[in-house]
């Protein structure tokens, strides 16, 4: 009965338009998002897949959590078709910026990782709803307009 109750409880947690994993939603605390994307890199021809979680904390009232990362570098062979090629993956915290009326994401690596630097930080325009766009550290998009910095949410 106990658990019947808490798992109503946590679907009804889930209602308000938050997207959640069952455990979270059992205890009302989080939301998560997962964004994708590839984008230009300059050691590859077929560019980085970014593959980002984001998991949002309620008691921060949405605006802090943390993420998981992994990049998967795509190389194309001499046939053309493209493939995955190592994979790198980095975690920590994230936090919304609102600056001149628009909404970015830092996302700040754990140092415990020993390649990590305090450099290593990312930044994410949050352009709507379903689409986050790299920017640099104050918050400029590229400098090309031809190339895509956008990592659309799947879930």
């Amino acid at each position: 009965m106990a658990a019947a109750a808490v798992a109503m409880l946590g679907m009804a947690a889930c209602n308000g338009g938050h997207k959640c994993d069952d455990k979270a939603c059992a205890n009302g605390m989080d939301e998560d998002k997962v964004y994708t994307g590839i984008l230009p890199a300059a050691d590859s021809d077929a560019g980085i897949r970014y593959t980002l979680k984001l998991d949002y904390d309620d008691d921060h009232g949405f605006k802090k959590g943390d993420y998981d990362l992994v990049e998967t570098i795509l190389a194309t062979d001499s046939i053309g078709t493209v493939k995955d090629g190592e994979s790198f993956k980095s975690e920590g915290d994230f936090t919304v910026v609102e600056q001149n009326g628009k909404k970015y994401l830092r996302l700040v690596k754990d140092l415990k990782d020993s390649h990590a630097k305090a450099t290593d930080n990312l930044y994410f325009e949050v352009s709507s709803d379903s689409t986050l766009t790299m920017v640099n550290a104050q918050f400029e998009p590229a400098v090309s307009d031809s190339l895509n910095y956008t990592l659309k949410l799947v879930k």
